[in-house]
């Protein structure tokens, strides 16, 4: 026979509720609540399916179109409707199934044990924190019962208490305890600019892949040239192929972004061929929302490059995402004459590649820095400037984050194809040598 235990810990269950009106019981037939007519089946889920004795499980049950349908189901252990979530008073296995809407799903097995807990984990509200920051923390044990209250935590071997307020920089090393269980060590290292601002302005790089031999190419570096008078967050920076210009990555890129036009403009990436002079595809970048911004700090030290980047995220990215810094030189003329332009080798190329410092495809942002409210820093010292360069008074630096992928397409007779590679720019900032522009 079963014996009835006394109610030892309490999780706070939580139940996924959507915040969508799509989730609101309006009838059969419309898509909505328990009417939902794109659902065909259902799955049963709880964070661990091994708990001790009075603990309350929270189940959630999610349609096969990724719709959250727990408030909308009924929870069935041994056979039984109970609420959600379900506190198991007695040890045994049950098993638990979920139905909706006629509708049936896995059935899962739970093991309650009269065990005490074996470890405990310590988390945080939020990856980064800034000086005057408040930090919420939580304490659960294996079986996922909440024991903060009756935890112990400290930083830097004192006890705090929750949540904890972060008044001076410096590095702060939490440790939780509890019956006799120690968690991990949890460490921040707090500075006034250590958590991301709360928004970017979201600014556009204009890409121009360009030579001098090329007749149609003037009027596009007309075209950037101007937009970037109107706009101070539209940067501009050219590709040169084929001219003394060239550097290996310009050469490298129209060969593997198969670039087979000249001029070809990217607004923000290769998706986006730029119709210029019109500004309806780059003024419609410059209205998106920023997820991410950049500062930059550059400075020359005994004719060696110093470049620190900071990239402050205010949403986590769902990919790898990569840094690329350029070294670009504006006002530079040619010994190859401009074809095109009645000025010849006097003829001003704006914004010219002269160095490429990360990976010609970026260098990766670890996944662990490259989250919501976090800064990502990065420095690079004693870097040296290229020997092709006119004049240093006219050196900036731009850098910018981006992705890398590859799209596929079905062809006339139905077969799939992988297309050139692809990227897309998050945003972008430039500054001159020697100056710092911080997040905006």
């Amino acid at each position: 026979m079963k014996t009835l235990k006394f109610l030892k810990f309490l999780l706070l269950g939580v139940l996924f509720s959507s915040c969508s009106s799509g989730d609101e019981d309006t009838g059969p037939g419309n898509g909505n609540g328990n009417g939902n007519s794109d659902v065909t089946s259902i799955t049963l889920t709880t964070p661990s399916n091994e708990v001790n004795t009075g603990a309350q499980v929270a189940f959630v049950v999610t349609g096969n179109d990724d719709s959250d349908l727990t408030n909308s189901s009924s929870i069935k252990v041994d056979g039984q409707s109970v609420s959600n979530p379900f506190s198991f008073n007695l040890e045994g296995t049950y098993p638990v199934s979920a139905t909706y809407n006629g509708l049936t799903s896995n059935t899962l097995s739970i093991v309650v044990s009269d065990v005490p807990a074996s470890s405990i984990e310590l988390s945080f509200n939020q990856e980064c924190f800034s000086t005057g920051g408040t930090a919420t923390f939580t304490v659960i044990d294996n079986f996922f019962n909440t024991v903060t209250t009756d935890a112990e935590v400290t930083v830097n071997g004192t006890v705090t208490n929750n949540p904890y307020v972060f008044s001076a920089d410096g590095t702060y090393e939490f440790v939780a305890t509890y019956e006799g269980l120690t968690s991990d060590t949890v460490t921040f290292d707090v500075t006034a600019d250590s958590a991301a601002p709360t928004s970017y302005t979201k600014k556009v790089l204009l890409e121009d892949f360009t030579g001098t031999w090329c007749p149609q190419c003037p009027p596009a570096a007309t075209a950037i040239s101007n937009a970037m008078q109107e706009n101070s967050n539209i940067f501009g920076v050219g590709y040169h192929d084929g001219d003394p210009m060239q550097i290996s990555e310009t050469s490298f890129w129209s060969s593997y972004y198969n670039v087979t036009g000249f001029p070809t403009v990217y607004v923000n990436g290769p998706d986006t061929r730029w119709n210029f002079p019109n500004m309806g595809q780059v003024n419609n970048e410059l209205t998106e929302t920023a997820t991410l911004g950049l500062a930059l700090e550059t400075t020359l030290v005994s004719g060696n490059l110093n470049i620190d980047v900071k990239v402050g995220f205010n949403t986590t990215p769902d990919e790898q995402v990569q840094l690329m810094v350029y070294l670009i030189e504006d006002n530079v003329t040619s010994s190859s004459a401009q074809a095109g332009s009645s000025q010849g080798t006097n003829y001003v190329h704006r914004d010219v590649l002269r160095e490429v410092y990360t990976d010609q495809v970026g260098d990766p942002i670890e996944a662990s820095s490259a989250v919501a409210g976090c800064v990502y820093s990065r420095s690079f010292t004693g870097l040296d400037l290229s020997s092709n360069i006119d004049d240093i008074n006219n050196l900036k630096v731009i850098a910018f984050v981006r992705n890398t992928y590859t799209k596929t397409f079905v062809d006339y007779f139905g077969e799939t194809h992988t297309d050139s590679p692809h990227y897309d720019i998050y945003n972008v900032q430039e500054v001159h040598v020697g100056e710092s522009q911080a997040f905006d």
